[in-house]
């Protein structure tokens, strides 16, 4: 290197503030001189005077700026732009160009993949990339790339990114910044499957800006992260889907107020369509074709055609079309977040009691928390009903996959919550059953104003009009101990009915509550 001479020292910027003031920490720069010329390079970092090591030039061990960058990684850059330095210098002589500041500047750029696109933040073109798809969403609904949940996803990942890290380049990107911040993640007590799926997000991000030229470093792509998704393990501690008597309380506890209606309406439609709380939501009366529901998954973007059950025909039925309105929504919108507000306050009135205990591993730390089933309750347990109802009502996995859009079985059985009653009633298959007399209203005492109210003949001509007719007898005990206010009985006789008598034991509590 006898033609550029040069040499290369690392020092703090002590430039004082426009208030005479030297600021807390100051700019780690290379002051590279060659023959009677120099170049001052910012290496991307600020640290405190105190731990900046002027002998060795380099950061204290064991020290922190205030963006939480380490010594390690601070000392990391400052190695790579020195050795920059050096391939700038070896490259020009190469070249035999002419040497000025600006020309090194543009060089040692060059060599450490630094041109202006690049050096913005990362947090800056994750912004850039947020903006694109928000606005897509506002402008071009039907041609946008994310959901509204996946734009709500990717602004959290972005405030994740700042709180780690207030400063980050894309050339800081690496396995071990990507431990850290996954590590960071579990330091918040978020989950395990949480910080998974987080760091799937970045790579997301990542691709993006490696694609579109923001980003040149590709060590992120043979990132694996340290732990794991444990929702495709058995999670039925954590996530419950309602029981046929939870769902029949949902349905027909008495109210008067017009949000929880209006919520408690919407979440059933879920439950008899499979439909996610977007997708309801979004319903338009064009999309009912007849007794089929005609519509585009906001999550997927693909087309589903689902029959309308008795009971979603029904709902529909309290909402009519607004014949004012061009093409108006089914149910009034509502934020996710409110509905599921609502949602609560709908299983509280329903008397979902229950304690029901979640487990959360949270790195190497489980963490286990029981709450009341109600406060759990979410717009998703709807789906998550709808499956596990069809599969006990003994609907094959791959019919039940047609309506509801799941692309593999596995994917679908995530969703299935047997609860201890459901998995009694499977086992029961095993036992053998001798016949039993089937029960009547006359065996419970019955009083005339009662049977009267049932619409009944007296018990001789009523045995004789309903024998064998085991399902009829069922629906009069049912409707009996709703008379009665006791809902344990109620419900427990609503179960044993078939679809079409359950849902005319509803039409007649409607109808008398």
């Amino acid at each position: 290197m006898d033609k550029y001479k040069h040499g290369v020292t690392f020092r703090l910027e002590k430039r004082k503030d426009k208030d005479g003031n030297f600021p807390k920490e100051m700019p780690i720069m290379a002051d590279i001189t060659f023959g009677s010329k120099r170049v001052w390079y910012n290496v991307g970092y600020r640290i405190a005077p105190a731990k900046w090591d002027t002998a060795t030039q380099r950061v204290k061990r064991n020290s922190t700026n205030d963006d939480g960058a380490s010594a390690t990684d601070i000392n990391q850059r400052i190695i790579k732009v020195e050795h920059a330095i050096e391939e700038a210098f070896n490259q020009l002589e190469l070249k035999n160009s002419d040497l000025t500041p600006a020309i090194f500047r543009a060089e040692l750029k060059v060599v450490l993949n630094e041109e202006v696109s690049t050096r913005r933040t990362v947090h800056e073109v994750y912004q850039i990339l947020i903006d694109e798809r928000e606005k897509e969403l506002n402008e071009t609904t039907e041609l946008a790339t994310w959901s509204k949940g996946t734009l709500t996803k990717h602004k959290t990942m972005l405030n994740h990114l700042k709180d780690f890290r207030k400063t980050l380049y894309f050339e800081d990107i690496n396995h071990d910044l990507l431990y850290k911040f996954e590590a960071h993640l579990i330091g918040k007590k978020l989950s395990n499957n949480y910080t998974h799926k987080s760091m799937k997000d970045i790579k997301t991000f990542l691709n993006w800006a490696t694609k579109n030229g923001y980003n040149k470093t590709i060590h992120y792509q043979t990132f694996s992260p340290k732990f794991s998704d444990e929702t495709k393990s058995d999670d039925s501690v954590n996530l419950f889907a309602l029981s046929e008597e939870e769902l029949a309380a949902v349905m027909s506890f008495p109210t008067h107020r017009a949000a929880i209606d209006r919520t408690r309406h919407a979440f059933v439609f879920a439950c008899f369509t499979s439909l996610r709380f977007s997708d309801v939501i979004d319903l338009r009366w064009s999309n009912i074709d007849g007794d089929m529901i005609d519509c585009v998954a906001d999550k997927t973007n693909k087309r589903h055609r689902i029959p309308l059950s008795v009971e979603a025909k029904r709902i529909l039925e309290l909402y009519p079309r607004d014949p004012s309105e061009k093409d108006p929504r089914v149910f009034s919108k509502i934020s996710n977040q409110q509905f599921n507000k609502h949602l609560k306050e709908v299983g509280r009135l329903a008397g979902l009691t229950d304690n029901w205990t979640i487990v959360r591993q949270c790195g190497r730390e489980k963490v286990t928390e029981t709450r009341p089933k109600y406060e759990l309750l979410s717009s998703h347990v709807a789906r998550r009903t709808f499956i596990t109802m069809c599969l006990r009502k003994g609907m094959q996995a791959e019919d039940i996959r047609a309506i509801t859009g799941h692309t593999t079985s596995d994917m679908m059985m995530t969703y299935v919550k047997f609860n201890d009653d459901s998995k009694r009633e499977k086992m029961n298959i095993l036992n053998s059953a001798d016949a039993v007399r089937a029960e009547t209203v006359f065996d419970y005492d019955i009083t005339d104003e009662e049977r009267q109210k049932l619409g009944l003949p007296t018990r001789d001509a009523y045995l004789e009009m309903f024998e064998g007719d085991t399902d009829s007898a069922i629906q009069h005990l049912a409707v009996l101990f709703h008379l009665r206010n006791n809902q344990v009985k109620r419900t427990e006789y609503m179960k044993r009915l078939p679809v079409e008598k359950f849902n005319e034991v509803m039409d007649i509590i409607f109808s008398i509550s």
